[in-house]
């Protein structure tokens, strides 16, 4: 038996030359080249069979839903192996990610590093090459107002309150051939044995290299009250016409190199200071200033 194209006929050798039996049989005289139109082969013909027709689809129940959903829409559950490779991706992404960030802040921390290192170099070059020096300050004159009597308790009483004030002529000196000093606007204050006695403004101005300035700070005071043991030591010491005062500067400095300025930083100076009586035309009989400035390093 041999099948034809398609499955659509069917080939079937001849029973006999007399079987007619609704089959097509054809004898040729001379040989073909066709094998159907051979005496020894029919055909016989047949419908294809239908493909079964498609279920109906499920009547719902009462209390449910059917939800028809393209097939094209239908997704399925990924192997484990898909999840494997997910987690070991990501691990791999989170150290790259790590390593990266390390790598940028060693970076960072080593440029820092290196400026650190430059501007201590530069600044050690520039400290060798200018040499800075400190600046001087004295207190020349000490005018006094405002105390006059405060040792007589007989003819002030004991509760009585003062407003004292004070006139210090200071001359600054900056010994620097290349550097200049710029003061900005400061205060001063003036004590005697830890009280503060009066306040005031220091003047903000600039000190070329090599420049001597002398300048008034001028400091006020009010309602200022006496114990009996101070009153009695002021005194004292204006009957051997040596009353001591302390003088507080706390002003911003900036130094100048030409054009270039530094940041501003604070410095102060405590300067011990003696008149002969409490009076506007007291003399200073001995004086003397101690100055420090933070981060800056003066050559003495």
């Amino acid at each position: 038996m041999m099948h034809g194209n398609g499955g659509q006929g069917r080939v079937h050798p001849a029973a006999s030359s007399s079987d007619f039996s609704g089959e097509m049989n054809q004898s040729v005289s001379a040989p073909s080249s066709d094998p159907s139109s051979s005496p020894l082969y029919s055909f016989h013909f047949e419908k294809p069979v239908p493909p079964p027709p498609h279920p109906p689809p499920k009547a719902a129940q009462p209390g449910e839903y059917v939800v028809q959903v393209p097939k094209d829409k239908v997704f399925r559950v990924p192997p484990p192996e898909n999840a494997r490779l997910f987690e070991h991706y990501t691990r791999r992404a989170k150290r790259r990610r790590r390593c990266s960030c390390a790598r940028v802040c060693a970076c960072l921390l080593a440029a820092l590093l290196a400026l650190a290192v430059l501007l201590a170099a530069a600044a050690g070059v520039a400290y060798l090459v200018l040499r800075p020096e400190r600046p001087a300050y004295a207190v020349q004159a000490l005018a006094v107002s405002g105390l006059a009597g405060v040792g007589n308790a007989s003819s002030i009483p004991a509760a009585a309150a003062f407003s004292p004030g004070f006139a210090a002529t200071v001359r600054a000196d900056n010994p620097n051939g290349r550097i200049g000093v710029r003061y900005e606007s400061g205060r001063v204050s003036v004590s005697y044995d830890g009280v503060l006695l009066a306040g005031g403004a220091w003047p903000a101005f600039y000190q070329g290299p090599r420049n001597v300035t002398v300048f008034v700070a001028k400091a006020k005071g009010s309602g200022i009250r006496f114990s009996e043991r101070v009153r009695g030591q002021m005194a004292a010491a204006e009957r051997i016409r040596s009353v001591p005062f302390d003088v507080d500067v706390e002003v911003p400095v900036r130094l100048q190199i030409g054009t270039v300025k530094t940041w501003a930083v604070p410095a102060r100076a405590r300067c011990a200071v003696a008149v002969d009586r409490l009076a506007a035309d007291a003399k200073v009989v001995s004086a003397s200033c101690h100055v420090k400035v933070r981060f800056l390093s003066w050559r003495n």
